[in-house]
């Protein structure tokens, strides 16, 4: 570590060898297989351009690992965030369409769940959203404020019902497609 901190491109080679299998272990404890390559592509990729960064003569494993970490974190957050967006299509798509028996019932279910997580929340928060399920939807612009006890009054209410699945409950219990 100390010769590609100094320039020498070559040192990279042994390095990669010796730190590749590292990176990728760290990795696979946070990660399945694909993204853990991924992760420790990164790590490697990262050593090398911070190479620079590190003092000679200082142990390289903690330094390495702390790059790793890094990168783990970075790949896990992301899959974290493109599941996350894949979710709500996939729990709307369990609200049955309009028009039949079963549609009903599932709808009064979804309502009357919905009404036991308001209840359970704060009244600050319950009021807030009370408050704008019976307004109108093109009732125009709120105030900032209201917006952000909204947003957050949904957020307390999206953990109470499971992360995901509010879209489809506000759908079923105003009749739109709403927004959280």
């Amino acid at each position: 570590m100390d010769r590609l901190a100094d320039g020498d491109r070559s040192a990279f080679t042994p390095l990669f060898e010796a730190l590749y299998p590292r990176a990728v272990s760290v990795a696979r404890r946070r990660l399945d297989d694909a993204h853990a390559e991924d992760a420790a592509q990164r790590t490697m990729t990262a050593v090398f351009a911070r190479a620079v960064e590190f003092t000679p003569g200082r142990p390289v494993l903690p330094w390495f690992y702390a790059i790793a970490a890094n990168e783990t974190h970075a790949i896990a957050r992301k899959v974290r965030v493109a599941a996350s967006r894949e979710a709500p299509a996939a729990s709307a798509s369990l609200v049955p369409a309009e028009g039949d028996p079963e549609s009903a019932l599932s709808r009064a279910e979804i309502r009357a769940l919905v009404r036991e997580a308001v209840a359970a929340l704060d009244p600050l928060s319950a009021a807030a959203i009370e408050s704008h399920l019976a307004d109108d939807p093109d009732a125009g612009p709120r105030s900032p404020a209201l917006r952000k006890r909204l947003s957050r009054a949904y957020a307390r209410l999206r953990s109470s019902l499971g992360a995901g699945t509010i879209g489809a409950e506000k759908s079923a219990v105003t009749g739109t497609k709403g927004e959280s």
